[in-house]
């Protein structure tokens, strides 16, 4: 399993803005997000769209705007961002039951499969926004910038 750079890129994006509103107490703008992030500002914002209408940022506009947290990074989980992107986080797709295998009933590997999906799924959740902040306090220098 690969993960998209969309992906990718929204927990980046999502890391900075919550670094950077502890700091700061402020809007991150756009600018600002894609230049930390080395991506650019068209890709930036197909990124920002999704994270939007998932309730994950807001924005403010005018020449103090740009983009804020909508929920706290304690609720916002890895698996939240990456099933907003990738959809439903399963290793294999007959798990979800969306693409059923005639064989499902019979085969003894579904079972591992879907054992696997569960604690990857799990083990995501658990992860908050909080959580990878505080650890990149703890193991880097005060400039630290993800």
């Amino acid at each position: 399993m690969k993960l998209s750079t969309k992906s990718r890129y929204g927990l980046r994006v999502l890391l900075q803005i919550a670094l950077d509103s502890e700091r700061e107490g402020a809007v991150v703008t756009g600018h600002d997000l894609a230049e930390r992030q080395e991506i650019s500002e068209p890709y930036l914002e197909q990124i920002m769209i999704p994270l939007k209408r998932a309730g994950l940022v807001t924005t403010s506009r005018g020449c103090r705007g740009g983009y804020r947290l909508k929920k706290t990074a304690r609720e916002i989980t890895v698996l939240e961002i990456i099933e907003l992107f990738e959809g439903e986080l399963v290793l294999v797709k007959c798990v979800n039951g969306k693409q059923s295998c005639t064989r499902k009933n019979i085969c003894p590997a579904t079972q591992v499969w879907e054992e696997l999906s569960a604690a990857l799924r799990d083990k995501a959740r658990s992860i908050t926004l909080e959580r990878i902040v505080t650890m990149a306090k703890e193991n880097q220098s005060p400039e630290f910038m993800i």
